[in-house]
């Protein structure tokens, strides 16, 4: 029998996975008749709208072949669209944006196009909080991870000028998330442009997983776009990552798309040549409806801003302390100060309540007096949890 030791050590190393679906804890609660409210994983309640499972249906071919590595050009010129209608700005459907399946395949994959083994160059920032799979990308491609803290006093926005400067010749990339996943700040576009300035002096790649960037609230301005600070430099070391999981409600389907420097996305294409990537066509045909629509997208963020708007008003008046966000369905809280630590405090409100949470170091080791709400289930359902919490709260069952 092979010995754990002869198996691939960055994998061992890794932490497990903390996103990932809770059938077994909701199957214990279910047998005790206790409702679960699963506010974990980010895979919203809202259905898929008509059109695109329509556009999907009508496009499965009865003989199935492979789909070209890189999408169908049909798909990247709606996607070459997307960008001119939403940031103004043109870019090459043919070598700068490729198709991938979901923007978390891509994420994992992309360190092993950018690092080589025998350079200086292998250390890529990930942010804390964020998303485990730009740590976990970084690792299982002999890479060097370096964690930089986001801080609250500056609304957990990247500041270059906190990378110490002797570290700068190691860094291959650095990975940013703007609608921020998991507290929904916003970056400036100001703030952008510094970055900018910053990774093209030390010739550091920008990683820019831009998925939620449709997903805000109405009446605020919209998310910019690293593609748009680039545009003039032709993208020069930044590639975007952009998905229609939560955007359009197709979680499920894997589909998204990567765009920005032709010359790493030619390698990337590459590789996934290779790899044997490929999103299927009928997904691509849905993928090409749910582009080139924008009213689907504006209806579903009405949706999550009610969300919002109750679970706001439930926290304030309950004194726990969240952060203020008009963009992506995340909230982020404080845990309160009569718990340890936030795996106590998700625990006590599972187990009293069926309320599912998830514990705020999930996103890093310096979160742990955080949690992250996932605001998935349906408005009805949050305003039928949100009372089952303030009546355990009343009666002491929670305390705060």
């Amino acid at each position: 029998m092979t010995k754990l030791d002869e198996l691939n050590s960055w994998l061992l190393a890794l932490r497990p996975f903390g996103l990932t679906k809770n059938d077994e804890i909701k199957s214990k609660l279910e047998a005790q008749n206790i409702e679960v409210f699963d506010f974990t994983l980010g895979d919203p309640k809202e259905p898929t709208p008509d059109f695109i499972k329509k556009a999907l249906i009508e496009n499965i071919d009865s003989v199935s072949q492979y789909p070209q590595n890189v999408g169908s050009l049909q798909l990247r010129q709606t996607c070459a669209r997307w960008i001119k209608t939403r940031l103004s700005i043109d870019i090459n459907a043919q070598n700068q944006i490729i198709s991938s399946n979901g923007s978390k395949e891509a994420i994992f994959h992309i360190p092993h196009v950018l690092l080589n083994s025998s350079s200086a160059r292998r250390m890529i920032i990930s942010p804390e909080p964020g998303y485990p799979v730009y740590k976990a990308g970084t690792v299982l491609a002999g890479g060097i991870p370096y964690v930089n803290p986001l801080k609250t006093d500056k609304n957990y926005i990247f500041d270059p000028g906190e990378v110490p400067s002797e570290l700068t010749k190691q860094i291959a990339a650095i990975w940013l998330c703007y609608p921020h996943n998991p507290t929904g700040a916003v970056i400036k576009k100001n703030q952008m442009e510094k970055i900018y300035e910053w990774a093209c002096e030390h010739d550091i790649i920008i990683l820019s997983d831009e998925c939620y960037i449709d997903m805000y609230y109405e009446g605020n301005e919209s998310p910019n776009s690293f593609l748009e600070i680039s545009s003039k430099q032709n993208f020069k070391n930044v590639i975007c990552f952009f998905s229609l999981s939560k955007r359009s409600g197709m979680t499920g389907y894997r589909s998204g798309f990567v765009a920005g420097d032709s010359e790493l996305l030619t390698l990337y294409a590459k590789y996934r040549l290779n790899v044997g990537l490929g999103t299927p066509d009928f997904i691509q045909k849905a993928a090409i409806s749910a582009w080139s629509d924008t009213t689907h997208v504006k209806e579903r963020n009405k949706i999550f801003a009610k969300k919002r708007e109750l679970v706001d008003a439930f926290f304030k008046a309950n004194n726990i302390s969240v952060l203020p966000s008009c963009a992506t369905f995340y909230v982020w809280g404080n845990v309160p100060n009569s718990y340890q630590s936030d795996f106590e405090f998700v625990n006590k409100i599972l187990e009293t309540t069926g309320i599912m949470l998830t514990p705020g170091s999930v996103f890093g080791e310096s979160c742990n007096r955080n949690f992250r709400m996932a605001l998935v289930p349906t408005v009805n359902k949050i305003s039928e949890c949100l009372n089952i919490w303030q009546t355990k709260i009343n009666s002491g069952d929670i305390k705060l």
